[in-house]
């Protein structure tokens, strides 16, 4: 993991928006989602700033992740549910199933078992896909994630035994 993502996962924690992060710490938008996505390197100066602005210290942004949310099986179930099956109701409550849904149709496109209907420019909405993705990953916390990917590939191995 870099810096970036940690970063991320203590803002995502304590539900800060980049834009209300960056002016806290005095840094542009655009630089901080830079630091997230891996892109830039901050400065200790930098560091020292985000930190104060997030209440950690400087060696807890850079070595340790915020405690995860855990997820109860119900809701693991409705994740992987939703997006396993985006069309439902239930899914398109959720913006986390949309982030999930985008990536298992991306994996399923990789490994040919998925073939659009129609041909879309994939650039811009693959990038689209990997940040809400490491968004998520952020939020949910490494367990939690791993645990929700078995679920949902748990659930798409049932789907290809029904008849």
């Amino acid at each position: 993991m870099h810096v970036g993502y940690h970063i991320m996962a203590w803002r995502r924690r304590q539900k800060l928006t980049q834009a209300r992060l960056a002016e806290d710490a005095n840094l542009s938008r655009p630089f901080l989602s830079r630091l997230e996505k891996g892109k830039a390197d901050p400065a200790l100066s930098s560091l020292r700033r985000l930190a104060l602005a997030l209440g950690v210290s400087v060696g807890q942004l850079i070595d340790e992740l915020p405690e995860e949310r855990i997820l109860r099986r119900d809701e693991m179930d409705r994740l992987a549910r939703g997006a396993w099956r985006p069309g439902t109701q239930e899914a398109l409550a959720q913006p986390e199933t949309r982030v999930l849904a985008r990536m298992i149709r991306d994996r399923r496109r990789a490994l040919g078992i998925y073939t659009p209907k129609r041909q879309v420019a994939s650039t811009p909405a693959y990038a689209s896909a990997i940040n809400a993705s490491r968004w998520l990953r952020a939020s949910l916390g490494e367990k939690q994630w791993d645990a929700l990917l078995r679920r949902i590939d748990k659930l798409a191995s049932t789907a290809r035994d029904e008849p």
